[in-house]
């Protein structure tokens, strides 16, 4: 009986996730609180528009990486599952037709 679903294709497409999407998206942990360092002296040397401007704007890039890390990890368990019930599916139908 030949597959049409390919369970290994999936489970490598969360694999590239984790090792190439999330990783970068985690990396930004190391330089955004590097940017919220400087909205301290921001408000000393621009105007007050400026400086809240830019906190705002640190403040929301700060939790959209976060977010987004845990949209792509939750992909990546999606993924899994799916093949996995593929997989599984696939064998229960075999079995049913007098497969092994």
């Amino acid at each position: 009986m030949t597959r049409i679903f390919d369970p290994e294709f999936v489970r490598r497409l969360g694999e590239g996730i984790d090792a190439k999407v999330v990783p970068v998206l985690e990396s930004t942990d190391e330089v955004l609180p590097a940017l919220s360092e400087i909205d301290r002296s921001l408000y000393t040397t621009v105007t007050l528009p400026m400086a809240a401007a830019y906190s705002l704007a640190t403040s929301t890039v700060t939790e959209s990486m976060a977010g987004a890390a845990e949209c792509f990890r939750q992909m990546r368990d999606a993924l899994d599952s799916c093949a996995q019930d593929m997989t599984d599916t696939d064998d229960a139908c075999s079995k049913a037709f007098g497969g092994n």
